[in-house]
């Protein structure tokens, strides 16, 4: 259940590429913005691990002060991406679990479901699928969230879920897709090239397989010791679906090309040179660094669709661990791709967004950082940032778990 309980898992960073050698630019300004009424931008507090009960709390989509405090859930809670559809998880004891779908405008109950498993919960964008699995990532059931109805299965011999890429579930709920690295693990030599699986769910097969030559990722084993535990390296590249599920977009180790993949007729479109026209700054030569499943070491690449699929917003990051096994992390940068011509179009260096989401109509962006300290305390750290220029415009710390969600009104 460590994905479906822990909103995100920040596994592995990247090193930093290259000085920068001419003077900072200035940091770009935000615009003004005036939230629409459509949706709502909501807080949720955890204050549990194992069976966390939580409250959303309604923030002001500009300012991020607090608005309205809004009802009590209980278990884990996720939203699709139109803000329609909010899905409530309640796990007991026995592994047994209860789905509560909701009708985000109204805040009534559409459907309850009984699955044997609900871990990993994931929604199309309008929210009319819902996916889980059971934790390993070798057993999926999927169900129209209108009908209650179980659209489709799979059972696979290898799992998709856990390789430090999301799995994606296509609009119509009919295809799963994942990344696999082939050999990966504290038994390889290094990187591996990955692969691109496609599952039907309707049938519960295998429907496509496509190798990503050129690409690197992976775990392997490095020389490395601390505290007599060897560390191996990691490298994740930034992959995500785009939100018709025509095409799927994967950043390569470095940061410096970006591939564009057909996932109807799983073919590889392009693989394009980031272009970065007139900007001091670069993510070039970017290298793994080591981790293991203690100590956890490495690169990381996150990547977002914008609402329009014609944006990427991708992140990076870099996890140390020094002699004395304490893990320090440093975000570097974030920035916004344009997909078609793989351009470049704004950037803000050193800060740190492991998580980051589109308002459903594109016109704002928010991002949510977690720091936990050497007493094992948590603080959250929540941004909105402008949708065209990635100008930080408000910014909010929290002590303790937080989560952002964009529900429709």
């Amino acid at each position: 259940m460590r994905k479906a309980l822990i909103a995100v898992v920040v596994v592995g960073m990247v090193a930093c590429g290259q000085a920068v050698s001419a003077p900072s630019p200035a940091l770009p300004s935000a615009r003004p913005f005036h939230p629409p009424s459509s949706w709502g931008l909501f807080l949720a507090s955890s204050d549990t691990f194992e069976q966390p009960s939580w409250a959303l709390t309604r923030l002001d989509a500009a300012t991020l002060t607090d608005v309205e405090a809004g009802r009590p859930g209980k278990g884990y809670a996720v939203a699709s991406a139109d803000g329609s559809t909010l899905v409530e998880i309640d796990y007991n004891n026995d592994n047994t679990s209860a789905l509560r779908v909701i009708d985000a405008r109204t805040g009534t109950l559409r459907r309850s479901l009984r699955p044997p498993f609900a871990t990993n919960p994931l929604l199309t964008a309008d929210g009319s699928h819902l996916l889980v699995n059971d934790s390993y990532g070798s057993q999926y059931r999927v169900f129209d969230t209108r009908t209650g109805r179980q659209t489709g299965s799979l059972v696979t011999a290898e799992s998709i879920c856990c390789a430090g890429f999301p799995e994606w579930l296509d609009p119509t709920g009919r295809f799963l897709y994942g990344l696999v690295v082939p050999g990966s693990g504290l038994g390889a030599s290094g990187p591996g090239t990955p692969v691109l699986l496609r599952y039907d769910l309707q049938s519960g097969k295998e429907d496509g397989r496509l190798r990503l030559n050129g690409l690197q990722a992976g775990v392997w084993q490095g020389a490395r010791i601390v505290n007599a535990e060897h560390v191996a390296q990691t490298l994740t590249p930034g992959a995500a679906l785009s939100p018709d599920g025509s095409q799927l977009a994967v950043l390569y180790q470095d940061g410096t090309r970006l591939m564009t993949i057909d996932a109807i007729h799983m073919t590889i479109i392009a693989s394009r040179q980031v272009s970065v026209p007139s900007s001091p700054l670069s993510w070039l030569g970017l290298m793994p660094t080591d981790a293991d499943a203690k100590y956890s070491e490495g690169s990381t690449w996150n990547l977002v669709y914008s609402p329009d699929g014609r944006r990427l917003f991708a992140s990076a990051e870099q996890m140390h661990v020094d002699e004395s096994g304490h893990e320090q992390t440093q975000g570097l940068g974030v920035r916004l791709i344009d997909v078609a011509t793989s351009t470049l179009t704004a950037e803000l260096p050193s800060v740190d967004v492991p998580w980051a989401v589109f308002a459903p109509d594109g016109s704002a962006l928010y991002g949510m950082t977690w720091v936990r300290d050497t007493g094992g305390n948590t603080r959250s750290t929540l941004l909105r940032f402008d949708a065209q220029s990635l100008a930080v415009a408000a910014r909010r710390e929290f002590i303790g778990s937080r989560s952002v969600m964009i529900l429709a009104r």
